[in-house]
């Protein structure tokens, strides 16, 4: 009985932290990020403007995104992109482009400023690695196999 409670505790509190992390966003990024999820069927773009390439991309969507490009960080308007490929979400394909050619990308999530609140910002930065996340501020991974679990037995390494 008392493992079972503790498990549920274990699990109650592995909700409410997820629940929080989402919570913590505005309605406006959770809703990006949501988008970020559509699927495109196929795409193919050869040497196309930065700024060209993401209305492009948004042509494409059902449900489209705001995309800005933070030119103060060094990302071009006119640097020519190119990406092919087929089933593929738009978040697939924003980390494929930002890995080739250099750039990150952030979900802006600021309820008092409306104008930019849910906008993905294309940019460059000394932080590291960019991808939905501001460097430093990614969300924490879950790690089921770092739990303690009162039905299992850690293994030894050899």
């Amino acid at each position: 009985m008392n493992r079972s409670f503790r498990l549920a505790v274990v699990v109650l509190g592995l909700a409410l932290l997820t629940q929080q992390a989402s919570a913590q966003e505005s309605k406006a990024a959770q809703s990006t990020r949501q988008k970020l999820k559509q699927v495109i069927a196929e795409i193919e773009l050869k040497e196309v403007g930065t700024k060209a390439f993401f209305e492009d991309v948004n042509r494409e969507l059902d449900k489209t995104i705001n995309f800005k490009i933070d030119n103060a960080s060094g990302v071009s308007n006119n640097t020519k992109l190119s990406f092919k490929g087929k089933k593929v979400t738009v978040e697939k394909l924003l980390n494929e482009v930002s890995d080739k050619f250099d750039f990150g990308w952030v979900v802006i999530s600021n309820p008092g400023n409306n104008k930019v609140d849910g906008w993905i910002i294309i940019r460059k930065s000394s932080k590291g690695k960019e991808r939905g996340y501001e460097a430093g501020k990614e969300p924490k991974e879950k790690e089921q196999s770092s739990l303690w679990h009162p039905g299992h037995r850690k293994l030894a390494h050899t």
